[in-house]
């Protein structure tokens, strides 16, 4: 073979460099979002990047997705995005104070959300499964929302790209009053995801008229093994309250144990009110203590049953104090116990119904719960005794418009041939829709109890029930509550920070003690605003109501003024 020339070297030399570069250039001037990668005879297409602005509208977004195309393909990369409180590219979350808030606040981890996926890289895809995991991701008080998306489709490989967006999560506070001669002071600071693990801490102190002390508060929802921690402690002048839990839940529905050891003590001032006069004060000593296992076959049919094993041990001992005028006796139980659980894997994901513009998780069809324990005097109880608690509930969605969700309760103990502080009742909830932000809902309620302490009788009254009332305005063993509400959602926010809403309700409902007199059926109107924060305390809205009563006016003030904190709309 010839050998070739030192200058004929350089000129192959110099040829095969030049090539190499204008088949790298070549390959990066073309588009990003329209680039196809290949892979053997694969052909691989990008759908969604952590750059995508449609990643901040997640309502929209998630319903464009229908991952029944990709069923039972290999799942490939997971990746994750965490977008940030504020989004800078939208002007008007574009300023100096909500880009320092983003600066200041550190983000949910990578590892903290892939501590909570139940999808698993080289699994085969379920569409089922990736509603679940988006349900789990959404429960945590720190993100105002979840999804997850095709981030790259191959012929037969789906690489997945899990969204969320963080909200701010330090809240620190304080207050101070003076009200009838009387200082009210209280401070702390709440953190609801620690250095962006998921963990949450509280810690704070109170003062007022009544009594003053201080509190702390910590859970760690992802130890290893799926495994929950909570503590929780305050130490007040007038009782202390202790508790703590190690658990394992099911933590999906497919989950196939679950397991945890739980205390609680608490010593309590217990007041008896009626129209905010108190009748009647005592101590409460309250201890509990609990052990369980539980174990499951999964989703069978769609459907999960659940059964658990436990034993408990509760001890309830009574003292009198300045004002008591009764008091009860003393009880203490220990019992092991028995309860199966009953669900049909079925959701329906909706968006202003109790959150503004948020997706909703709205659980489906037939639920049931039953739980038993029987308690002996040879165990350590004061008597013999059956306890139990039973519910079951239905929920449907019909003709796109109309959601119904029915249920029925009881819980109590039997000894000595009568029902003891046993409760039982049923209740409907009824939401009409009549477009994206207008919605009707209607609310009855009917209680009943048996034999129960001065502390259980059922009330009306109050931001619970009849808002034209003070709290505690009536009470007895029988109630009953119907409330009507016309809902209005609007897409306007209060310098982006949380969404304003509006309600206009009437409230009606009567307690009584059976076999007596009955007092006058009660009912109020009212209207309240509602505000549902956007970047900050998402799993809370702040109502502003104004209710009036319609009966009993000259015994109550013409109005009430209400500001609380609710779960719902």
């Amino acid at each position: 073979m010839q050998a070739l020339c030192p200058g004929t070297q350089q000129q192959y030399l110099l040829r095969g460099i030049t090539l190499a570069w204008l088949t790298a250039l070549l390959l990066l001037a073309l588009p990003t979002t329209a680039r196809s990668e290949a892979s053997g005879d694969d052909t691989c297409t990008l759908l969604y990047d952590q750059d995508d602005p449609a990643l901040f509208d997640f309502v929209n977004t998630r319903q464009k997705v229908d991952f029944s195309q990709y069923q039972g393909m290999t799942i490939g990369d997971i990746h994750y995005a965490v977008l940030p409180i504020f989004n800078e590219k939208d002007p008007a979350e574009d300023n100096w104070l909500y880009r320092l808030a983003n600066l200041l606040h550190i983000d949910t981890r990578d590892t903290t959300l892939r501590k909570q996926m139940i999808l698993a890289r080289g699994k085969p895809l379920d569409r089922d499964h990736v509603r679940e995991n988006e349900r789990l991701l959404r429960a945590n008080e720190y993100l105002v929302d979840a999804m997850i998306l095709p981030h790259r489709v191959c012929a037969d490989q789906i690489d997945l790209l899990v969204v969320v967006r963080d909200v701010w999560t330090f809240s620190p506070s304080a207050s101070a009053s003076r009200s009838g001669g009387d200082d009210s002071t209280s401070g702390g600071i709440t953190e609801t995801n620690l250095l962006g693990t998921g963990q949450r801490i509280s810690a704070g102190y109170f003062d007022d008229a009544d009594r003053s002390g201080h509190f702390f508060s910590y859970r760690n929802p992802l130890l290893p093994g799926r495994v929950q921690l909570n503590l929780s402690y305050t130490n007040a002048t007038d009782g202390d309250s202790v508790s703590g839990g190690l658990v394992r839940p099911f933590y999906q529905l497919d989950s196939r144990w679950s397991g945890g050891v739980t205390i609680q003590r608490d010593s309590l001032l217990k007041r008896i009110e009626v129209n905010d006069e108190t009748v009647n004060r005592y101590r409460l000593d309250d201890n509990r203590y609990e052990a369980f296992v539980g174990w499951s076959p999964g989703v069978r049919d769609q459907a999960i049953n659940r059964w658990r094993l436990g034993i408990a041990d509760e001890e309830e001992r009574f003292g009198a104090v300045a004002q008591t005028t009764s008091l009860p006796d003393d009880e203490r139980r220990v019992y092991p116990w028995l309860s199966w659980e009953y669900q049909e894997n079925r959701h329906l994901v909706a968006s202003n119904l109790n959150r503004a513009e948020r997706q909703e998780d709205i659980r489906l069809g037939w639920y049931h719960f039953l739980r038993l324990g029987y308690a002996t005097e040879a165990m350590g109880s004061n008597t013999d005794s059956l306890l139990f608690s039973a519910s079951t509930s239905n929920t449907r969605f019909l003709h796109a418009q109309h959601l119904i969700r029915t249920g029925m309760y009881t819980n109590g103990r039997h000894e000595e041939g009568d029902f003891i502080s046993t409760f039982y009742g049923a209740n409907l909830d009824y939401y009409y829709f009549l477009n994206h932000n207008n919605r009707w809902f209607a609310r009855l309620d009917l209680d009943a109890g048996s034999n129960l302490r001065q502390d259980e009788e059922l009330t009306i009254g109050g931001n619970d029930n009849l808002r034209g009332y003070p709290s505690d305005y009536q009470r007895g063993d029988r109630r009953w509550v119907f409330s009507v509400e016309r809902r209005r959602f609007t897409n306007w926010q209060i310098f982006n920070l949380a969404y304003v809403g509006g309600a206009v309700y009437v409230d009606a409902g009567q307690a009584w003690i059976h076999g007596q007199a009955r007092g006058s059926t009660l009912a109020n109107a009212g209207l309240g605003l509602r505000l549902s924060p956007s970047k900050f305390r998402v799993d809370r809205v702040l109502h502003l109501d104004v209710a009036a009563p319609l009966v009993d006016q000259d015994q109550v003030d013409d109005v009430q003024f209400i500001v609380s904190g609710k779960v719902d709309f």
